[in-house]
């Protein structure tokens, strides 16, 4: 199959470069070569620059007595070299070096590299939990999920292998030395950008992102050859599409925003769809296909009334979407979007040097593209429609007393996604964030109205990127004063809705 000999000769070219990082003089390369895989008289194409923070390992390892053992610094930490007691217990590690496993959620890993840096650890060292493997995860300063500047990760952070974790653990309260000699720097990363245009002035994205930690085979240089392989194979369908087609491999999306904020990744969208407000032009963008982490069993992550529709058509596994993926920023502005991932079966080497292509599953590969091939078909030559959406909404509007009913158009059902459908950051009662999706902010809120175990609520909502709070209920003693605090927020959401939604 052509298709798919080029979208494979593509992951293998990016993925032969080791830390493809957004800045890099290894991504003008890779661009160039894939501008010159990708060329065509029927597109325009566009480098859009992004300016980036440009993050580097250049050596790193941990050493006990006479054994010099291989790490890898954590992104986007800055560094450092010292020597001191190897401490388990991060309540004890003051002054010493903390040895530590990688949480469940391996992106998790930033709580405890908090927690040490604020118990005054020395440095802390993630032991993997898959053997064989070292792998980047990014590690911020902050717990907040926020475009904000804010403080760089200051301490040192390093990860070994399982096999190398389980030896320095024999060592707890010996002295060992580490070194994380990393270089940070700003530069200016690269959205290639093509598109073939269609019978109308809007347009479905083809997204992917170039930029990888280590290898990146799935993550996701799998996506960048799917995706440019169907870019150029929708030329042969050109006269039946109803919409124009753009193909964007974004920059920076595994991290790159300058100044260290906490909502560190999909900076390069975050940058394409601040481009396209300024000009006018996002009301343009119909819908946004997204690949990230592909390779094996896939789910594809999208709002509840796009999975309705599409579900008919494609027989796939659906989900509600995730913010981990560069589908985020069109979300957050009310554009219907979709990402194909396999992200929920790729922990075992995501993010390490052993995302290679051999640890992909090929029969996954080709569902993928096939599947990608038919949501992408639909959505250039058919029409989505806002009634599944605009129906359920209507009903939650009443249930708050708004007064106002929706028209079931193409306008209202955009406007009321930006303001309802929203990624938040809960701050719990135990410690623990975690950041969800809401079809609806106003059912999200209402659901806590008549709960009867306050130990259930969040201590803080946020709003994911603005870091607006939704609700805090650090003063709320009891369920009667929660029942009254969250009939005034309600009350506070419905009176912003009023004043945007056009009756």
């Amino acid at each position: 199959m052509p298709e798919l000999t080029t979208a494979l000769s593509i992951a293998k070219k990016c993925s032969s470069y080791i830390d493809l990082a957004s800045g890099s003089v290894a991504e003008y390369d890779f661009i160039e070569w894939l501008l010159n895989q990708i060329d065509n008289p029927l597109f325009s194409y566009e480098l859009q620059p992004v300016s980036v923070l440009i993050w580097r390992d250049r050596f790193s390892r941990v050493v006990h007595g006479n054994n010099e053992f291989k790490a890898l610094s954590m992104p986007l930490t800055l560094g450092g070299s010292d020597r001191g007691k190897l401490t388990m217990d991060i309540n004890d590690s003051e002054g010493k070096v903390l040895l530590t496993d990688f949480p469940e959620d391996m992106d998790d890993a930033k709580y405890i590299y908090i927690k040490a840096m604020e118990k005054g650890a020395l440095a802390v060292i993630f032991r993997d939990k898959y053997p064989g493997v070292v792998r980047r995860i990014v590690v911020t300063a902050t717990p907040d999920y926020s475009w904000d500047r804010a403080p760089p990760p200051v301490m040192p952070a390093l990860t070994v292998s399982k096999e190398v974790g389980d030896e320095l653990s024999k060592h707890v309260g010996e002295e060992v030395e580490f070194v994380s000699d990393v270089e940070t720097k700003l530069g200016t990363g690269y959205n290639l950008i093509a598109n073939l245009e269609g019978n109308k002035e809007e347009s479905v994205i083809l997204a992917v992102h170039h930029d990888h930690w280590l290898t990146g085979y799935a993550d996701n240089c799998l996506g960048v050859g799917l995706g440019a392989s169907i870019l150029l194979n929708t030329v042969k369908e050109r006269s039946s599409m109803k919409r124009g087609l753009t193909f964007i491999s974004f920059t920076a999306e595994e991290a790159g925003n300058p100044g260290f904020a906490s909502l560190y990744w999909a900076y390069g969208s975050t940058r394409y769809v601040e481009y396209l407000e300024r000009r006018n032009l996002l009301n343009s963008v119909y819908a946004v296909l997204n690949l990230d982490v592909v390779g094996r069993q896939y789910v594809i992550h999208t709002s509840e009334d796009l999975s309705m529709q599409l579900s008919q058509l494609i027989s796939a596994q659906w989900e509600l979407p995730k913010p981990y993926f560069d589908s985020l920023n069109f979300e957050m502005n009310g554009i219907p979007s979709m990402t194909l991932s396999s992200l929920d079966y790729y922990w075992d080497v995501y993010h390490t040097d052993k995302d290679v292509e051999d640890r992909a599953n090929q029969q996954d590969i080709d569902s993928a593209l096939k599947v990608t091939n038919q949501l992408l078909n639909y959505l250039l030559t058919s029409d989505l429609t806002p009634s599944p959406y605009i129906s359920v909404l209507n009903r939650d509007i009443i249930s708050v007393g708004l007064g106002i009913e929706l028209r079931e158009d193409w306008e209202t059902y955009r406007l009321v996604k930006y303001l309802l459908s929203k990624y938040l950051v809960e701050y719990r009662r135990d410690g623990s964030v975690k950041t969800i999706y809401t079809n609806s902010i106003l059912s999200y809120v209402r659901r806590f109205i008549n709960i009867n175990d306050i130990s259930q609520v969040p201590l803080r909502v946020e709003e994911m990127g603005t870091g607006r709070v939704i609700m805090d209920t650090s003063t709320i003693r009891n369920v009667r004063q929660l029942s009254q605090y969250i009939s005034q927020v309600i009350e506070s959401l419905t009176e912003d809705m009023s004043i945007n939604l056009v009756v």
